[in-house]
């Protein structure tokens, strides 16, 4: 009984670890994905309501494009990035007007810095997660050949059942 107990802890160890093993090779695949191009990370599209950094001129019009809210009658206009403002939309003030009050420097000041700084925090939080997941699979290796070595003297030092280890007798072969 002693046995099949170390023997199921044993191969349940071996079987986790290369569960853990698959799971964080994706991850380091994923981070490796990550470095290579920061700026389409999937990452940073989590939650991000500011716009597309893969090119200035499409970042200039996503960031000019205004939001008009059904609620209230206000605009919602997304500057370069930053926090939307509200702005009420009166006879003088349109919302194309509301929207491009911005200069092209100043969105391109915004866009060169906004990139900079996803650049940056992609490339801090792929490398974190690729050192991580790398030393996650080499834990689990060692886990996983230590524990399969232990299973593999545990099974040769047993000794085998004696149904296995009984003679036939001499069948008849006329």
């Amino acid at each position: 009984m002693n046995n099949r107990i170390a023997q199921a802890y044993g191969y349940a160890v071996c079987f986790i670890t290369v569960i853990v093993m698959l799971i964080a090779i994706k991850s380091v695949v994923d981070s490796a994905f990550d470095l290579s191009d920061p700026i389409r990370a999937e990452s940073n599209r989590f939650g991000r309501d500011t716009p597309s950094l893969t090119s200035f001129e499409l970042y200039k019009i996503q960031s000019r494009r205004a939001i008009v809210s059904s609620t209230d009658g206000t605009v919602m206009a997304t500057r370069g990035g930053t926090v939307p403002m509200t702005v009420p939309v009166t006879t003088t003030t349109s919302t194309r007007a509301a929207a491009d009050t911005v200069s092209d420097v100043e969105l391109r000041r915004r866009y060169d810095a906004e990139r900079e700084g996803v650049i940056g925090n992609t490339r801090f939080t792929a490398t974190r997660s690729l050192v991580g997941n790398l030393l996650l699979i080499i834990l689990a290796a060692v886990l996983f050949v230590v524990h399969w070595r232990w299973l593999k003297r545990r099974t040769d030092f047993v000794p085998s059942p004696a149904a296995a280890t009984r003679t036939t007798e001499p069948t008849d072969t006329r």
